[in-house]
Protein backbone atom coordinates (compact mmCIF):
# COMPACT_ATOMS: atom_id res chain seq x y z
CA UNK A 1 0.00 0.00 0.00
CA UNK A 2 2.80 2.55 1.01
CA UNK A 3 4.37 1.63 -2.64
CA UNK A 4 1.04 2.44 -4.53
CA UNK A 5 0.80 5.92 -2.46
CA UNK A 6 4.98 6.42 -3.50
CA UNK A 7 3.79 5.59 -7.14
CA UNK A 8 0.67 8.03 -6.84
CA UNK A 9 2.80 11.16 -5.35
CA UNK A 10 5.49 10.28 -8.31
CA UNK A 11 2.95 10.39 -10.52
CA UNK A 12 1.11 13.68 -9.39
CA UNK A 13 4.51 15.32 -9.35
CA UNK A 14 5.59 14.53 -12.85
CA UNK A 15 2.00 15.30 -14.42
CA UNK A 16 3.40 18.95 -12.49
CA UNK A 17 6.70 18.95 -14.19
CA UNK A 18 5.49 18.19 -17.70
CA UNK A 19 2.75 21.38 -17.06
CA UNK A 20 5.23 23.45 -15.58
CA UNK A 21 7.36 22.80 -18.70
CA UNK A 22 4.69 23.51 -21.42
CA UNK A 23 4.42 26.76 -19.83
CA UNK A 24 8.14 27.59 -19.05
CA UNK A 25 8.24 26.62 -23.21
CA UNK A 26 5.45 29.51 -23.70
CA UNK A 27 7.50 32.10 -21.23
CA UNK A 28 10.53 31.70 -23.42
CA UNK A 29 8.78 32.20 -26.62
CA UNK A 30 7.33 35.41 -25.11
CA UNK A 31 10.78 36.40 -23.72
CA UNK A 32 12.52 35.68 -27.09
CA UNK A 33 9.77 38.38 -28.83
CA UNK A 34 10.82 41.02 -26.80
CA UNK A 35 14.38 40.81 -27.11
CA UNK A 36 13.86 40.81 -30.50
CA UNK A 37 11.72 43.62 -30.01
CA UNK A 38 14.79 45.18 -28.33
CA UNK A 39 16.75 44.09 -31.10
CA UNK A 40 14.86 46.17 -34.12
CA UNK A 41 14.52 48.93 -31.97
CA UNK A 42 18.63 49.01 -30.83
CA UNK A 43 19.20 48.77 -34.74
CA UNK A 44 17.36 50.96 -35.91
CA UNK A 45 18.73 53.87 -33.40
CA UNK A 46 22.18 52.35 -34.79
CA UNK A 47 21.05 52.54 -38.95
CA UNK A 48 18.72 55.76 -38.48
CA UNK A 49 20.60 57.83 -35.75
CA UNK A 50 24.19 56.90 -36.04
CA UNK A 51 24.40 56.01 -39.71
CA UNK A 52 26.27 53.09 -38.98
CA UNK A 53 27.16 50.46 -41.61
CA UNK A 54 26.20 46.88 -41.34
CA UNK A 55 29.25 45.53 -39.72
CA UNK A 56 29.40 48.65 -37.10
CA UNK A 57 26.09 47.35 -36.24
CA UNK A 58 26.65 43.85 -35.65
CA UNK A 59 29.50 44.60 -33.34
CA UNK A 60 27.79 47.57 -31.02
CA UNK A 61 24.69 44.79 -30.91
CA UNK A 62 27.62 41.99 -29.92
CA UNK A 63 28.63 44.04 -27.17
CA UNK A 64 24.87 44.92 -26.22
CA UNK A 65 24.59 42.67 -22.79
CA UNK A 66 20.65 42.83 -23.49
CA UNK A 67 20.70 40.72 -26.50
CA UNK A 68 23.71 38.35 -24.96
CA UNK A 69 21.13 35.35 -24.86
CA UNK A 70 20.56 35.63 -28.94
CA UNK A 71 23.40 33.82 -29.15
CA UNK A 72 23.58 33.76 -33.14
CA UNK A 73 24.99 37.80 -33.20
CA UNK A 74 28.21 36.17 -31.99
CA UNK A 75 28.80 34.53 -35.27
CA UNK A 76 28.27 37.74 -37.14
CA UNK A 77 30.81 39.65 -39.08
CA UNK A 78 32.94 42.34 -37.18
CA UNK A 79 34.50 43.68 -41.00
CA UNK A 80 34.31 43.79 -44.33
CA UNK A 81 35.62 40.34 -45.39
CA UNK A 82 36.05 40.14 -49.51
CA UNK A 83 34.14 37.30 -50.77
CA UNK A 84 32.15 36.98 -47.28
CA UNK A 85 28.40 38.01 -48.46
CA UNK A 86 27.35 39.20 -45.33
CA UNK A 87 23.15 38.45 -46.20
CA UNK A 88 24.67 34.89 -46.67
CA UNK A 89 26.28 34.85 -43.20
CA UNK A 90 23.25 36.60 -41.46
CA UNK A 91 20.78 33.99 -42.65
CA UNK A 92 23.11 30.86 -41.93
CA UNK A 93 23.52 32.47 -38.18
CA UNK A 94 19.73 33.03 -37.65
CA UNK A 95 18.96 29.86 -38.66
CA UNK A 96 21.66 27.92 -36.89
CA UNK A 97 19.82 29.14 -33.56
CA UNK A 98 16.22 27.22 -33.93
CA UNK A 99 13.63 30.42 -33.59
CA UNK A 100 10.06 30.18 -33.64
CA UNK A 101 8.77 30.94 -37.29
CA UNK A 102 7.58 34.44 -36.79
CA UNK A 103 10.37 35.28 -34.84
CA UNK A 104 12.93 33.96 -37.31
CA UNK A 105 11.31 35.31 -40.19
CA UNK A 106 11.58 38.93 -38.84
CA UNK A 107 15.33 38.02 -37.94
CA UNK A 108 15.67 37.30 -41.63
CA UNK A 109 13.91 40.17 -43.34
CA UNK A 110 16.02 42.30 -40.96
CA UNK A 111 19.26 41.02 -42.29
CA UNK A 112 17.99 42.09 -45.91
CA UNK A 113 17.04 45.53 -44.66
CA UNK A 114 20.59 47.07 -42.80
CA UNK A 115 22.81 48.06 -45.46
CA UNK A 116 20.42 47.62 -48.52
CA UNK A 117 19.90 51.88 -48.89
CA UNK A 118 20.16 54.94 -47.17
CA UNK A 119 19.46 55.50 -43.84
CA UNK A 120 16.05 56.75 -43.69
CA UNK A 121 14.55 53.79 -45.92
CA UNK A 122 16.33 51.30 -43.64
CA UNK A 123 14.94 52.91 -40.63
CA UNK A 124 11.44 52.92 -42.11
CA UNK A 125 11.19 49.35 -42.75
CA UNK A 126 12.43 47.98 -39.16
CA UNK A 127 9.84 50.33 -38.33
CA UNK A 128 7.35 48.23 -40.12
CA UNK A 129 9.71 45.08 -38.86
CA UNK A 130 8.72 46.27 -35.36
CA UNK A 131 4.83 47.03 -35.92
CA UNK A 132 4.68 43.57 -37.31
CA UNK A 133 6.25 41.77 -34.42
CA UNK A 134 4.28 43.81 -31.48
CA UNK A 135 1.16 42.10 -33.13
CA UNK A 136 3.14 38.71 -32.21
CA UNK A 137 4.67 39.44 -29.31
CA UNK A 138 1.03 40.47 -27.86
CA UNK A 139 -0.27 37.29 -29.14
CA UNK A 140 2.36 34.98 -26.91
CA UNK A 141 1.71 37.39 -24.22
CA UNK A 142 -1.83 36.42 -24.69
CA UNK A 143 -0.96 32.65 -25.17
CA UNK A 144 1.54 32.47 -22.41
CA UNK A 145 -1.29 33.90 -19.58
CA UNK A 146 -3.87 31.77 -21.18
CA UNK A 147 -2.29 28.69 -21.87
CA UNK A 148 0.66 28.64 -19.16
CA UNK A 149 -1.97 28.34 -16.44
CA UNK A 150 -3.63 25.61 -18.43
CA UNK A 151 -0.78 23.82 -19.21
CA UNK A 152 0.14 23.60 -15.19
CA UNK A 153 -3.50 23.14 -14.27
CA UNK A 154 -3.66 20.50 -16.52
CA UNK A 155 -0.70 18.76 -15.91
CA UNK A 156 -0.77 18.58 -12.31
CA UNK A 157 -4.30 17.35 -12.52
CA UNK A 158 -3.41 14.72 -15.16
CA UNK A 159 -0.66 13.89 -12.76
CA UNK A 160 -3.05 13.33 -9.77
CA UNK A 161 -5.73 11.28 -11.23
CA UNK A 162 -3.33 8.69 -12.78
CA UNK A 163 -1.98 9.08 -9.01
CA UNK A 164 -5.17 7.75 -7.97
CA UNK A 165 -6.03 5.65 -9.89
CA UNK A 166 -2.66 3.54 -9.16
CA UNK A 167 -4.23 3.52 -5.65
Amino acid sequence: MLLRFAASAAFAAAGGIFGFAFAEKLRREQKLCVLVGHLLRRTAFLVGYRCDDVYAVCAELRRDSELSALTFLQSLPQEFESGADFRICWKNAVRSEGFAAEEEDILLRLGNIIGRSDGESQLDSIRWLERTLSVTEKQRGEAYLRKGRLYRSVGLLFGVMVGILVI
